[in-house]
């Protein structure tokens, strides 16, 4: 059986006449690195601040470790908060800016050294201990921050956006930095952020949100590979989006009109004859070949081809009313603009989802 450290019930969150969150409901469990996922405005860093307790809710229930915590005083939350901008006291050294939070709390001398110590080690800051935080660089003010977030052996760690501040090539690194800790102390890591890649990368499950509202939770392979609303397959990574009609069926099966053209699709839910259906496809589950390479086969025109290393993206007409993202491995290989190619996909890769998103 599950043990869960944070609960949400129909939160709801205004601020006068805007709703900024709306019925959401969570289940994190114990241990488990979380995200929360949305562009900006989308109400994941208030569904934060509600569960650290510097936001109150409307109406709806929170729990962390199976307590009712809703109306509790931050300070008496076994949580504890990562801020995107760090807050480090800018007079205090670096062993008093992970100290600060053990004293609040009044501890012996010797047992705040001795934590400070054990932190400023699991960062991998020791023997910086004595510097101010304009001595260090922006990577060593976020470990200084996670420090003194972990300190306090809290059972949940809320981090809002920690890396946003950082250059991509420290992103990556700290990414997995975090990803390190989270799994070597076992505690529960509730992350927010806006950046779809982090998300996948660090997370054991996610929640993708929009408007105040979330509209699907699972774990990163399922959320990518298995879009519920258009929002959602658009938000996470890139997709094509394919509107059409069905014209046959045979259980999970189905054959649907697009424009001028026909592809079979596979679909959990049996879709309905003449149904209308918006399909969704990644562009790196299409594969180019030759144009007359038989059933299956569709042709069309490259209007772009774009070159970026790993990768080749094309931009291929089908119809007058169609175009397609094409994501392939590598170079061209001989492929130019103007030229006409066949274009195949395995119908499980296509995906009938929800046309609207809110």
């Amino acid at each position: 059986m599950d043990e869960f450290s944070v609960e949400l019930h129909e939160i709801s969150k205004r601020f006068g006449q805007t709703t900024v969150v709306e019925r959401i409901s969570l289940r994190i469990r114990s241990g488990e690195f979380f995200s929360l996922l949305g562009p900006s405005g989308c109400g994941k860093t208030t569904t934060l601040r509600i569960i650290a307790g510097f936001e109150s809710p409307d109406s709806g229930e929170l729990l962390i470790n199976g307590k009712l915590a809703t109306h509790t005083p931050p300070q008496e939350r076994d949580v504890n908060l990562v801020f995107q901008n760090y807050a480090l006291f800018p007079h205090l050294t670096v062993e008093q800016n992970v100290a600060f939070g053990l004293e609040m709390q009044k501890l012996p001398r010797a047992q705040i050294r001795e934590r400070v110590g054990k932190a400023l080690e699991l960062v991998r800051l020791s023997g910086l201990g004595a510097r101010l935080p304009h001595q260090l660089s922006g990577g060593q003010q976020q470990r200084v921050a996670l420090a003194r977030a972990l300190v306090t052996e809290p059972s949940v760690l809320l981090l809002d956006e920690p890396l946003g501040a950082l250059d991509f090539k420290l992103r990556q690194e700290m990414q997995l930095e975090l990803k390190r800790l989270q799994r070597d102390l076992k505690i529960t890591f509730l992350y927010v952020t806006h950046d779809q890649e982090e998300a996948l990368k660090m997370s054991d499950r996610l929640a993708v949100m929009h408007q105040g509202r979330v509209l699907q939770i699972g774990p990163p392979q399922e959320i990518y590979e298995r879009p519920a609303t258009r929002f959602v397959a658009d938000f996470i990574g890139e997709s094509n989006f394919l509107e059409g009609r069905v014209v046959h069926t045979a259980g999970r099966r189905a054959v649907v009109q697009i424009g001028p053209l026909q592809t079979n699709v596979f679909s959990d839910t049996p879709l309905q004859l003449h149904q209308r259906v918006t399909l969704a496809l990644r562009p790196e589950r299409i594969q180019l070949c030759l144009p007359d390479a038989g059933n299956g086969t569709w042709t069309g025109l490259v209007e772009e081809l774009i070159y970026i290393g790993k990768e080749t993206r094309y931009r291929v007409r089908l119809s007058p009313e169609i175009t397609v993202t094409v994501s392939s491995p590598g170079a061209s290989n001989g492929i130019t603009v103007g030229e006409r190619v066949g274009l195949t996909w395995d119908p499980q890769s296509l995906r009938p989802i929800e046309e609207y998103s809110a």
